[in-house]
């Protein structure tokens, strides 16, 4: 029997003991926003940005507030990817160290090595779904690969070079490529995963003048409007997806799975501190949505904690495919499961990667999330961009009476440092 119908087989069975049927299986978008605040939404109690959209996208949801992520791209990216954290699956930066000088900032003849890093893992989830018969696609970001490498079987990603190529489109001049694969799907009677990474918010903060002019004036600083005109650029983008499905008679059999990639500073920007590449929570935290019409009820949980390795978990559940055992997320419809988890852990690592086979060698912060406690560990790397800030010392937060840790208390609770510290290193073990 080959290893392909090995994995239908599978399918079929794990569908099937999930009362699905393996030839009905919902559709899957993953909507990953790209350097956008926590707390830059409407639904998580914002003032100053515009998110109807994704408002009522959270309303309709299990959203989990308390969600983390790793605090830049690439390696956030990498873990959706395979399910596993920076530690365990190798991509722990954007780019290898040198890379200027091996490739130049949009060549990609350095990104072999990253490629070939990320591949080697166990699960890569776009060639898992593919070959368990649903038609794929990549738009957006996507990095170390094009969609093809990644086994998606449609997208936009032909050249492999930093951040998406000609992905970089969506959302931005258009949504339309998503509608005609969407069409394309429904056409052959096949169930679609959408891997949906628009550039927004990101830089460059270009929005359109219609947009911009809601927030002019009203902002600390016009960078900051601009940053916050371009979430609503994402919210409106957002919007187009989501009638295309009601219009379309997508919604009811279509899960959508949401989250941003990293933080921002909408002030300080990039020469902001505690943000995007910091360990703190406006690097880090991020809200965790899925929504599925009839199968998961909306509730808005403000106090289970969430990881962005549960995105991938709860695409394989929901799919019928198979979990490797080795990954440690849970199934954010679980919700037994998800209110007894204790802890989480994020990875804070300098842009570019110092040697891909030693995680540590990069590794400027280790974050343990314990109940709402947290605790900051300073790693043997130095983060070396303006906009990461590294931990001085041990920092330790109580982040439901404190939660942008203003106030160090690890020396008032050296019980809870040694316990947390503990839990770091029982999870601590990098693998080359």
């Amino acid at each position: 029997m080959t290893q392909k119908l090995i994995i239908i087989l599978l399918v079929f069975l794990t569908g099937a003991q999930c009362g699905l049927s393996a030839w009905e299986r919902p559709n899957v978008i993953l909507i990953i926003s790209d350097d956008h605040a926590f707390d830059d939404y409407g639904f998580m109690g914002s003032e100053q940005v515009n998110t109807p959209v994704l408002d009522k996208l959270a309303n309709e949801s299990l959203t989990y507030t308390r969600g983390y992520t790793m605090p830049v791209c690439s390696p956030t990216l990498a873990s959706l990817l395979t399910g596993r954290l920076p530690h365990e699956h190798g991509i722990t930066g954007n780019d290898l160290a040198g890379w200027q000088e091996i490739g130049g900032r949009y060549g990609n003849q350095y990104r072999t090595e990253l490629q070939r890093r990320i591949l080697d893992n166990p699960l890569i989830l776009p060639e898992a779904l593919s070959e368990a018969g649903y038609l794929t696609f990549q738009t957006g970001k996507i990095w170390n690969g094009t969609y093809k490498d990644m086994g998606f079987t449609h997208g936009m990603t032909k050249k492999g070079t930093r951040h998406g190529d000609e992905g970089l489109k969506i959302g931005r001049e258009t949504m339309q490529p998503i509608f005609d694969f969407i069409e394309m799907a429904e056409q052959k009677n096949k169930p679609f995963f959408i891997w949906h990474a628009p550039l927004l918010p990101h830089d460059p903060h270009n929005p359109p003048e219609r947009l911009l002019k809601k927030y002019r004036g009203k902002g600390p600083t016009p960078a900051a409007e601009k940053y916050r005109a371009c979430v609503e650029w994402l919210d409106e983008s957002t919007g187009e997806l989501e009638d295309y499905l009601v219009a379309n008679q997508h919604k009811e059999n279509t899960v959508i799975l949401y989250l941003a990639d990293n933080g921002w500073n909408a002030e300080k920007g990039y020469k902001g501190q505690r943000a995007k590449m910091s360990p703190y929570e406006d690097g880090t935290r991020t809200p965790i949505l899925i929504r599925w019409p009839g199968k998961v009820k909306a509730e808005m949980d403000g106090s289970t904690l969430a990881h962005v390795t549960d995105i991938t978990r709860t695409i394989l559940d929901i799919t019928g495919v198979p979990v490797p055992k080795e990954l440690p997320g849970l199934n954010l419809m679980d919700r037994s499961a998800m209110k007894n988890r204790e802890t989480v852990f994020v990875e804070a690592y300098t842009h570019d990667i110092a040697d891909l086979s030693n995680p540590a060698e990069s590794l400027f912060a280790n974050v343990v999330i314990h109940d709402w406690w947290k605790l900051i560990l300073p790693g043997p790397a130095t983060a070396k961009r303006a906009f990461a800030t590294a931990p001085q010392g041990i920092e330790l937060y109580d982040l439901k009476k404190d939660p942008y840790e203003k106030v160090n208390l690890a020396d008032q609770h050296p019980k809870v440092v040694e316990q947390l510290k503990k839990l770091q290193l029982e999870h601590w073990n990098p693998k080359p």
